[in-house]
């Protein structure tokens, strides 16, 4: 059987043909293992970045350079780039300025983790032009008034309150609301048993919110912290059970005036959480979206709602007696009657 092929083929087969036979040198055989090229920024690679991840002691044997990225390799290339002075006759000297230094940058250290004026300044008063032009407005006022106090400023320095806030709750205002109206006006401990025994699924939430805000108002304002409803025998008037009227008119013996109660209850619209589609008939659909609602507490102690009972004694006290006919000069005159 004979193999037709073209002269111009024919003549350069033997040519490929011996290439192919030709060994092939050893340096240019691939290896039979994958290779990964690694480079950092402190080889020649680095130039390009470093696009890959860990890197080995083989690696770098690779990339013919160390690997400084590594902390021991540094130190030990740092150590290295030292002079050594094992020998020198300065080398006492430079030790001492060593160790003076390290004592130095310690003591410093130290000194700036001490809660001085001076180091807590920068977070207590950060702006000291400003605390200075708002103290002396202060002292001004304070001169024009001749160190008179007004109402509203005596009742804070002898009343404590408390504001608290909930995070924004999975529930409507139409359902939070009866909620804040049922404990508004109670002691807190009522409050709590109130909704403790609900049936309202937000009524857990609201029982820890109050709770919470128990929390807080006794650890940061020193709220509820009196002698307790033990029951006192004798005593000045100060300690003896006060009979008090509420503003709904409900009568109410307060024992201990340190106890707290909820003076102000109310809910607050937050963002809507989500959207989902209310398919119609005839193709039609409506948006329902689903609402959050906050609920805040105001606590305060019952030292507020006695003061509150004796000034709407006194201002019932101040009032003038009622007269059916009173006498007053006639006006509005008509020439008929007014009957």
């Amino acid at each position: 059987m004979s193999l037709n092929l073209p002269t111009r083929l024919a003549s350069s087969a033997p040519s490929a043909l011996q290439s192919i036979a030709r060994p092939v040198p050893r340096s240019f055989i691939l290896p039979l293992r994958s290779s990964t090229q690694v480079r950092n920024k402190w080889s020649f690679g680095g130039l390009f970045g470093n696009r890959r991840g860990g890197r080995s002691s083989t690696d770098d044997s690779m990339t013919g350079g160390e690997n400084l990225d590594d902390p021991k390799v540094r130190q030990r290339f740092a150590q290295q780039q030292q002079p050594q002075m094992s020998s020198s006759i300065f080398e006492e000297e430079v030790d001492d300025a060593v160790f003076k230094g390290k004592m130095g940058s310690k003591a410093d250290m130290g000194q700036a983790s001490l809660k001085t004026p001076e180091t807590t300044a920068w977070r207590l008063d950060p702006d000291p032009r400003s605390r200075l032009r708002w103290e002396r407005k202060k002292v001004i006022q304070m001169v024009r008034r001749n160190g008179r106090v007004s109402r509203s400023e005596r009742i804070a320095q002898t009343e404590k309150e408390l504001a608290h806030k909930s995070p924004f709750l999975e529930t409507s205002v139409k359902k939070l609301v009866h909620l804040a109206r049922q404990i508004q006006g109670k002691t807190l401990e009522e409050a709590v048993l109130q909704m403790s025994y609900s049936k309202k699924k937000m009524a857990a939430e609201v029982k820890y919110q109050l709770e919470e805000a128990r929390d807080l108002a006794v650890v940061t304002r020193g709220m509820g912290i009196g002698p307790g409803k033990a029951k006192r025998q004798g005593g000045d008037a100060d300690t003896k059970p006060i009979k008090i009227q509420t503003k709904d008119g409900k009568a109410l013996t307060v024992e201990d005036p340190t106890r707290l109660y909820v003076a102000q209850a109310w809910v607050g619209r937050g963002p809507w959480r989500s959207k989902e589609l209310d398919y119609k008939g005839r193709g039609r659909f409506g948006i329902m979206q689903s609402p959050s609602t906050s609920i805040s507490v105001v606590l305060k102690e019952e030292k507020t709602r006695i003061r509150e009972y004796k000034d709407k004694l006194a201002k019932q006290a101040r009032r003038k007696p009622w007269v059916h006919l009173p006498d007053r000069p006639v006006t509005a005159q008509r020439p008929y009657y007014s009957w």
